[in-house]
C-alpha cells in the first residue's frame, strides 16, 4: 500500500474543510486517498469565491464577526403628527439570531422577527434581506406625540444581555396662529393686514392657504388689491395684505397650512362709526349698571319723602301710611 504524501497542519484543515463542505461523495474521496493513495493533489482546490462584497468567514478563524449594526441609518427621526415614520435598523452576520424591536420607555416587545406582538396595529416591522445585510425596518402609522422616545432594535446574542441598536424618535404636533385679536375693526380704504405664524418643525408645510368666508383668497392676479408674503423656516410666517378695504372684506379670514390646525380671525369694516358703536348695533339703550343708577335715580326722591313722612307720623295710626300710599302713585 503507498503512503499518503505528508501535508502540513494547514492544508490538513483546509482539505477537511472541503470534504466535509461537500458532502459524502466527497468524504469518499478523502477515504480513497488516505487508504489507497489514489494521487490527491498536495494544494486542494480553491472553494467558490463569494458573492462580491461579502467576506465568509472561515469556521477557524479567531476573529469571526458575529452579528453586528450597520451604523448608517438615522438614530434621531422626527415626524409630524399623523404622519408615518420608519425606524431603519440593519443586520450583518445574523446567523441564526433573532432581530426584535423593543420600546424602551416600557419595555414593551413590538415586534420579533418578522411577527408583531402589540395590539396596536400601527406598528409593523418591514424586513429585507440582502446578500450582505438585513433590514428591519419598524414602521408606525399615524404617530402621535404619545409615541415620541427611544426605540431599540435588539439582536439576541445572549439571553440576558442583547447587542441593540437605540433610534431616538420625535413626533412634532404642527400649529399654526394669527397675530392679534380675534375679532377686529378696520377703517373703510384701509389694509388688512394678517400674519400667520405656523411653527412646523422639522420642515416648512408644502402648501398654505388664505381663505375668506371659506373660500380660496386668489392672489395670483398682478391686478389684484390683494398680496400674500411668506418667509419659510422651521417657523413660517406668511403675511396677508388686502388694500383698499371696503364692505365686502367683511368677514372671518382663516390661515390653513398644509397638515396643520387652521387659524382664523374676524374682520369688520367700519363706515366712520366707532367699533363700540357697531357692538350695540348703533342702538341708544342703556344696559348694565347704568340702567340700575338710572332706576334708582329716578326714585330716590320718593324714597326720602316716605322717610320722612314715616319719622313724623311715628307716634299716629297706621291709617297716615294708606294716606301715604296714592301720593307714592
Amino acid at each position: 500500500m503507498r503512503l499518503l504524501p505528508l501535508f502540513t497542519l494547514s492544508e490538513t484543515l483546509q482539505l477537511l474543510f472541503i470534504v466535509f463542505s461537500q458532502g459524502t461523495p466527497g468524504w469518499g474521496k478523502f477515504l480513497g486517498a488516505v487508504y489507497y493513495g489514489s494521487g490527491l493533489p498536495r494544494t486542494p482546490p480553491e472553494p467558490s469565491p463569494p458573492p462580491r462584497g461579502e467576506h465568509r468567514p472561515l469556521p477557524w478563524e479567531p476573529n469571526s464577526p458575529g452579528p453586528m449594526f450597520d451604523p448608517s441609518p438615522p438614530q434621531n427621526v422626527t415626524a409630524l403628527k399623523d404622519d408615518i415614520a420608519y425606524l431603519h435598523c440593519i443586520v450583518h452576520n445574523r446567523g441564526n439570531k433573532t432581530v426584535s424591536w423593543i420600546r424602551a420607555s416600557d419595555l414593551h416587545i413590538l415586534t420579533v422577527a418578522q411577527y408583531t406582538y402589540t395590539a396596536d396595529d400601527r406598528f409593523e416591522v418591514i424586513h429585507s434581506p440582502d446578500s450582505n445585510a438585513h433590514s428591519w425596518t419598524l414602521k408606525i402609522k399615524s404617530v402621535q406625540p404619545r409615541d415620541s422616545g427611544r426605540y431599540e432594535c435588539q439582536i439576541n446574542t445572549h439571553p440576558t444581555d442583547p447587542i441593540t441598536f437605540p433610534v431616538d424618535l420625535s413626533v412634532f404636533v404642527p400649529s399654526a396662529k394669527i397675530l392679534g385679536l380675534p375679532e377686529r375693526y378696520v377703517d373703510r380704504g384701509s389694509t388688512i393686514n394678517l400674519t400667520c405664524i405656523i411653527n412646523f418643525n422639522p420642515e416648512s408645510p408644502t402648501e398654505i392657504f388664505w381663505y375668506h368666508n371659506n373660500k380660496v383668497i386668489n392672489y395670483d392676479n398682478r391686478d389684484s388689491r390683494v398680496s400674500v408674503i411668506t418667509d419659510r423656516g422651521a417657523v413660517t410666517k406668511t403675511i396677508l395684505l388686502i388694500h383698499d378695504a371696503h364692505d365686502a372684506a367683511t368677514g372671518t379670514y382663516s390661515c390653513v397650512p398644509s397638515l396643520s390646525a387652521t387659524a382664523s380671525v374676524r374682520i369688520h369694516i367700519l363706515n366712520g362709526e366707532t367699533p363700540a358703536a357697531m357692538q350695540t348695533n348703533g342702538a341708544n339703550a342703556v344696559c348694565g349698571p347704568q340702567r340700575w343708577q338710572h332706576f334708582l335715580g329716578g326714585v330716590q326722591p320718593l324714597l326720602l319723602l316716605l322717610l320722612l313722612l314715616v319719622l313724623v307720623s311715628s307716634s299716629s295710626t297706621s291709617s297716615s301710611f294708606l294716606f301715604i300710599l296714592p301720593m307714592m302713585k
